[in-house]
């Protein structure tokens, strides 16, 4: 069995102002501490965003579990409440996939369903945590977010990223906390 470092405190930055704060050693609006809790024993879910997917993979899991195909229908109808598209439409078509708004809610599906078939198996986790789309997920999951309320947050979370795909991009900032970020 393998041994990692437990650090039973936590910092979240979120922001330039919050980055100066944390380095003059101080916490603030701008700066969340926290402890972590550790629970032994429990399984953890955790759901990705966008990348995860595959062109298909969702209807091979419709063919292989009668849990999966039986919750897809649920969630295509919640979900297409709030897209213009529907659910059973674009599962295999790679060009509708590729488009933003679109794979982002379906990567949402496939995931909220692949806990549900772990449930059916008597697999329930212990904690839930997720990235992005990942998050509404576990929200959902946990249930914190009913299914509906899941749909309406991704589909307008995605929407806006299909309306801003190409005109922009994101990047990321490494630096330290304690100096220049070399």
């Amino acid at each position: 069995m393998s041994s990692c470092t437990f650090f039973g405190h936590r910092v979240v930055s979120l922001g330039v102002d919050g980055l100066r704060v944390l380095a003059a050693g101080g916490v603030g609006d701008d700066v969340v501490a926290g402890r972590v809790t550790v629970v032994v024993g429990r399984m953890v879910f955790v759901f990705p965003g966008r990348g995860s997917q595959w062109v298909g993979m969702a209807r091979e899991l419709m063919g292989g579990s009668l849990v999966f195909a039986a919750r897809m229908d649920e969630c295509g109808q919640v979900l297409e409440s709030f897209t213009d598209w529907r659910l059973a439409d674009v599962l295999g078509d790679v060009d509708v996939l590729e488009r933003a708004e679109v794979v982002q809610s379906v990567v949402w599906v496939v995931v909220v369903l692949l806990a549900a078939v772990w449930r059916s198996l008597g697999v329930v986790p212990g904690a839930v945590l997720g990235y992005f789309q990942g998050e509404v997920a576990a929200a959902v999951v946990a249930g914190a977010l009913s299914l509906e309320d899941g749909a309406r947050v991704v589909a307008l979370c995605a929407g806006t990223l299909g309306v801003l795909a190409g005109c922009g991009g994101m990047t990321s900032l490494v630096l330290s906390a304690w100096g220049s970020g070399r």
